[in-house]
């Protein structure tokens, strides 16, 4: 009678262990939330570059702003439909995958939380922008679609309307062409209007005519008495047809630097990350190659699901929740404010977070920073 009561606990035990291994995979790769959230902070960085600006005349590459990575990937969801640029053999094109771990996707394509209006009220002024265009519409992204182009348009030019003097990076990153162009993409966001305003009614000067480098604040925002726009995309800037842009180039260590330099440390390993960033602090500080343009500290962390990093990001759990930790990390840093002096803009996932006061700490560093150029 012990024997088979002692069998039938073991058998018990071990359903329950597996059953426990069998609800932890499937939370790992069914689960699409993340553990960190949004708290408003009561602080309104609506005014960040006005008020770092003050009367001085600096040039706009040099001025600190804090930066959104995949800035309008916001609404990536287990529902989202894959980005049409995903190539047939794609991780997320992977239909096993998607049944089991469709979750997992999720928390490794959505990088921030938060409508436009919201990041902008927390001081982000450089987004980096992934579209695709679907069917004749422009879609937001990140592996997967996250929403319409115009969702998030309509808050940044409701923010220029409302805001003379502030300063908006758009980063047309990444652009997918399906039927329609770039001459398609920019007379769109010519068309696109909110209360008689386009996005390029803010663009304040010829950017054929004055380099990147000798563009500074007062021609960027008439004196400060308007709003200002700087856009990237990677179209050739010698085109005649368009004189909205930069020409950005790939930008990211392929040698093809035009008009930013923003280096990929792709890890989620904190101490390589922070060796990462200050390897390049200690490279820009010695070589005034990139001087003239947009220099970007990527300080965000990369999801990976193998190699050395993929159990670093699998404890992080998503994007969302390893900026959550790694934020904090980077403004408790001795040296950060530093940084600005040759990398102003600082380019992070989850931008709006508030533990730790990150977005406090790393605007009002933003704002000493910006009043002690010239």
């Amino acid at each position: 009678m012990a024997i088979k009561k002692r069998g039938r606990r073991i058998l018990t035990t071990t359903l329950i262990v597996f059953a426990s291994i069998v609800a932890f995979v499937a939370v790992l790769g069914k689960g699409s939330f993340s553990f960190a959230s949004y708290h408003a902070d009561n602080k309104d960085y609506s005014d960040v570059i006005t008020q770092g600006i003050g009367n001085t005349n600096p040039r706009v590459v040099d001025i600190a702003m804090l930066g959104a990575h995949d800035a309008f990937s916001t609404k990536v969801s287990t529902s989202s439909a894959v980005d049409p640029s995903e190539g047939a053999d794609s991780m997320v094109r992977n239909s096993t995958i998607k049944i089991f771990a469709d979750g997992l996707i999720v928390r490794l394509s959505r990088a921030q939380l938060g409508t436009a209006a919201i990041m902008l009220e927390n001081g982000v002024r450089y987004f980096d922008i992934r579209l695709s265009d679907l069917n004749g519409e422009w879609y937001t992204k990140h592996a997967l679609l996250s929403d319409k182009l115009s969702v998030y348009l309509t808050d940044v030019i409701d923010f220029l309307n409302h805001h003379p003097g502030e300063l908006v990076v758009m980063d047309f990153h990444y652009v997918y062409f399906d039927t329609m162009t770039f001459e398609d993409l920019f007379t769109y966001l010519g068309n696109f209007k909110v209360d008689g305003f386009s996005l390029l009614d803010y663009m304040n000067f010829d950017p054929v005519a004055t380099p990147l480098g000798e563009l500074r604040y007062n021609q960027a925002t008439l004196g400060g008495t308007r709003a200002g726009v700087v856009i990237l995309a990677k179209l050739p800037a010698s085109n005649p047809t368009y004189r909205y842009h930069y020409e950005r180039g790939e930008g990211e260590g392929d040698g093809n630097f035009i008009s930013i330099r923003s280096m990929w440390h792709n890890s989620s390993d904190t101490k390589t990350m922070l060796k990462g960033i200050r390897d390049e602090v200690t490279f820009l500080q010695t070589d005034t190659t990139y001087n003239d343009m947009f220099r970007v500290s990527q300080a965000q962390k990369t999801g990976v699901i193998s190699g050395s990093d993929m159990a670093d990001t699998l404890i992080g759990w998503s994007l969302i929740d390893l900026a959550s930790s790694f934020n904090v990390t980077l403004v408790e840093q001795d040296d950060f404010s530093s940084w600005f002096e040759v990398m102003p803009i600082l380019m992070v996932d989850f931008a709006i977070s508030t533990r730790g006061q990150f977005n406090a700490k790393a605007n009002d560093a933003m704002i000493t920073f910006n009043q002690s150029l010239l």
